[in-house]
């Protein structure tokens, strides 16, 4: 027998194991022998059959078994308390075995990343009323915008560490003023890699913060929730004119950085000449609008209205590599790729060690080493293990997971939003 394949009781069975039944002459409820189990009723039912034992194929298990010893255990409960016993896997002997300083710092981090949380929902008040007061013309909105840019900068442009962390979202009207401030943050983080300067840096927020101002001139995106592919082709044309308006509003500032204008202008022009509004080739495009275009279609692709069409953040980066390539400048995208890491931040990931987890921070130096959130059925989701890969080095990352793919309880642990934000904190 392989041995990713073995015998085990029926009553280590759970939801999400592959099993293979021996069944010979027995008939069968279920149309093939090898099967992933789906619910209890399915459970159920392979014990009806009058089987005490199937075969586990642990390569195709989404779940592992019931440790022998828990299983006894639940077959000398009564029935009231096999109902409230929830499964239970085995990764705790491996969790056992994580090191001091992974177990020392988890406090510290999680106090860290809730500052990080705080500082984000204020953050994102701010760019609120910011966007609206610069919508309507407002010259000392544009000054406390810059001061919020500024900020920014100065943390991208310190000598420690930048963590780029998950955020939670509070859905609804406000996605714009969310994706404004992704799009503002992540571009930074561009910025900061090829090593602009402070001024350099406040021209690369002003523009990648206010890049969609234009929008709110503009009813039709306004209407509706399928999106810029089912309008007509006049009312797409009105779109496309969005940068223009934006810059003009941007324009009519006073002290607006001229080339955050242009960056407004431009971000949605491609390297390949068919973007809009000018249709202008790649080396006449601001290279600080080609890094907001690349940043602006990232969180795009991660945050669509349908959630069902969301892509996980792997997803996009593959998909922007692979299809986007003519559109986008492709120097400045695999800047982006290198920093974003091979498991970006948002990725639920499958460890060696069978445990399933969320990546929250990405590793500059290592980008297959990120720090993981851990699920774990025993530890509260309060007091959820933050595994740093590069501590850690007994353990790896083996699969990556669509949320969806998930179990409601892990989901709910893990919390794997389908829209997906980033702030940054300084270690």
């Amino acid at each position: 027998m392989n041995l990713t394949q073995y015998t085990i009781h029926v009553d280590q069975l759970v939801p999400g194991v592959y099993v293979e039944l021996d069944l010979k002459d027995k008939r069968s409820p279920f149309l093939r022998k090898s099967f992933k189990i789906k619910d209890q009723r399915q459970i159920e039912k392979i014990k009806g059959l009058g089987l005490t034992h199937v075969t586990c194929i642990l390569d195709k298990c989404d779940q592992l078994p019931l440790p022998p010893e828990k299983s006894k255990k639940k077959q000398e409960k009564g029935p009231d308390q096999k109902q409230k016993e929830k499964p239970k896997t085995p990764v705790s002997k491996e969790l056992l075995g994580l090191k001091k300083e992974t177990l020392e710092r988890n406090k510290e981090r999680r106090e860290r990343f809730a500052k990080c949380e705080k500082r984000y929902v204020q953050t994102v008040s701010q760019v609120v009323t910011l966007l609206r007061r610069v919508s309507g013309r407002s010259g000392e909105a544009a000054v406390e915008a810059a001061k919020v840019v500024d900020a920014l900068a100065e943390t991208f442009l310190s000598q420690q560490d930048v963590v780029m962390s998950l955020m939670s979202t509070r859905p609804g009207e406000d996605a714009k003023n969310y994706h404004a401030l992704n799009v503002t943050v992540l571009a930074m983080m561009v910025g900061k890699e090829l090593g602009l300067k402070s001024e350099a840096m406040h021209v690369l927020g002003m523009g990648a913060l206010f890049h969609d101002i234009g929008k709110g001139r503009v009813p039709i995106h306004t209407m509706g929730k399928q999106g810029v592919t089912s309008m007509q082709r006049a009312e797409e044309k009105y779109y496309q004119e969005h940068p223009r308006l934006g810059a003009g509003i941007a324009s009519d500032l006073p002290d607006f950085p001229q080339q955050s204008v242009r960056i407004i202008l431009q971000h949605h022009e491609a390297v390949d000449g068919k973007g809009f509004p000018d249709k202008i080739p790649g080396d006449k495009i601001s290279p600080y609008a080609k890094i907001v275009s690349i940043v602006d279609v990232y969180d795009n692709l991660l945050n669509k209205r349908d959630p069902g069409e969301c892509y996980t953040p792997h997803e996009a980066l593959k998909y922007m590599y692979a299809k986007m390539r003519s559109r986008l400048d492709v120097k400045l995208l695999a800047v982006f790729i290198r920093n974003m890491s091979v498991y970006p931040a948002g990725t639920v990931v499958e460890m060696s060690n069978g445990a399933v987890g969320i990546v929250v921070t990405v590793n500059p130096k290592n980008s297959t080493r990120p720090t993981v959130l851990i699920y774990h059925p025993e530890i509260p989701k309060s007091e959820a293990l933050m595994v740093d890969l590069a501590v850690e080095d007994r353990l790896k990352i083996v699969n990556t997971i669509r949320p969806e793919n998930l179990s409601r309880e892990v989901f709910s642990y893990l919390s794997p939003s389908r829209q997906i934000n980033y702030y940054v904190d300084v270690q």
